[in-house]
């Protein structure tokens, strides 16, 4: 790992929690009822002192509303300029939000401005401290996702299990030294890592499969100082490490035990330390462990792993238009002056056809998800 991006590691993740045994965490609540803490009574107890039923009608009828939902949005963004340009260094000094007269407001907008201006709970108003937990939208903060997905499997989980919440990052294309996370995942300790490699989503899937070797292999996963995963992987890794000597900072060995064979109850993790993991050649990624909770009833008792969260892939936009994303890969042709390059479907027909034999037009891969 260079220095940029374990500096970025550091920045993004931590600090690590102290290591928790999963093995002897399960062990140790063993005694709660089926991994949940609170009896039924305390739970509808907390469940109608967070009731909101009394207030949900009247949200639902604003933010129904088309010129109150896009007032409260609009307004909401100029408050958070607002507090960006007060923290900014940059920012021009005098420079003013250009908010609406109030005189040109309806008086439906007006009467719901009162009302939220009366509200005496201080921290319903965002102050200038607020922008220290702000940060702006990043592509991360996308969901393909509509709802959580099941793996669809027939795994059921058992009365006393523990969930482990994990996110996978990967590096950017324009940046190789900062890492981004491009999707979240629920499993199983009783799942093995063989079923977290499977259940990434990675564009590297969509590479046409290599005839001769079996789905599942060569992948390898470092978790505290051991490698498990095939031993064509771990011996190239090996190997790298021995190259660099003194700059293979972390000592690491072979585990036991293989991917397939290794479930998260056998594991030791802590919170928030990214786990490196390589497969199909050199595609990486980044595991960093979010939650480790017992199983609630009112999760589900099949389908692991779950996804919660895809981030959806940035596709290179055709060279020719610059606007539209591109679904053709030219090889070998000397009117677009660079080779491959990349077009969109209309720009490549009005192109017309190619001079000679020697261009061949690549259909780029469709990207699944799932």
């Amino acid at each position: 790992m260079n220095a940029g991006l374990a500096h970025t590691m550091d920045s993004l993740f931590g600090p690590p929690s102290e290591p928790v045994d999963i093995s002897a965490f399960l062990e140790s609540t063993s005694s709660l009822p089926h991994g949940f803490t609170t009896s039924e009574p305390e739970s509808q107890d907390i469940a109608d002192e967070c009731n909101v039923s009394d207030i949900q009608q009247s949200i639902s009828d604003i933010w129904n509303e088309p010129t109150l939902s896009a007032h409260l949005m609009k307004d909401h963004d100029h408050i958070v300029c607002a507090l960006h340009s007060i923290n900014s260094k940059t920012s021009k000094p005098g420079r003013k939000a250009n908010l609406p007269d109030p005189d040109t407001l309806s008086l439906q907008v007006t009467n719901l401005q009162k009302a939220m201006d009366a509200v005496s709970l201080k921290s319903f108003k965002l102050n200038t401290d607020a922008v220290l937990f702000m940060r702006g939208p990043k592509n991360s903060d996308q969901n393909i996702l509509d709802k959580v997905m099941s793996a669809g499997s027939d795994i059921v989980a058992g009365n006393h299990d523990a969930i482990l919440i994990m996110s996978i990052h990967d590096r950017v294309p324009w940046g190789p030294s900062y890492v981004t996370r491009s999707s979240q995942h629920v499993l199983l300790a009783s799942q093995t890592l063989q079923d977290l490699c499977d259940t990434i989503p990675c564009v590297s899937n969509n590479l046409p499969k290599e005839v001769g070797i079996p789905e599942g292999s060569g992948s390898v996963i470092v978790v505290e100082g051991r490698v498990y995963g095939s031993d064509d992987y771990a011996e190239k890794l090996f190997e790298h490490l021995n190259k660099l000597g003194k700059k293979g900072s972390e000592s690491i060995s072979k585990a036991p035990s293989s991917l397939q064979k290794t479930k998260f109850s056998s594991l030791t993790l802590r919170l928030d330390e990214p786990y490196w993991l390589v497969h199909r050649g050199n595609c990486e990624h980044f595991l960093v462990v979010d939650q480790i909770r017992l199983l609630h009833l009112s999760d589900p008792r099949s389908g692991y792993p779950l996804k919660l969260q895809i981030t959806p892939t940035l596709l290179d936009l055709c060279r020719a238009c610059g606007k539209i994303p591109a679904v053709w890969s030219i090889v070998g042709d000397v009117r677009l002056g660079e080779s491959p390059c990349v077009l969109c479907g209309p720009c490549w027909k009005s192109m017309g056809d190619p001079e000679g034999e020697e261009v061949v037009a690549l259909s780029l891969p469709d990207y699944k998800y799932y």
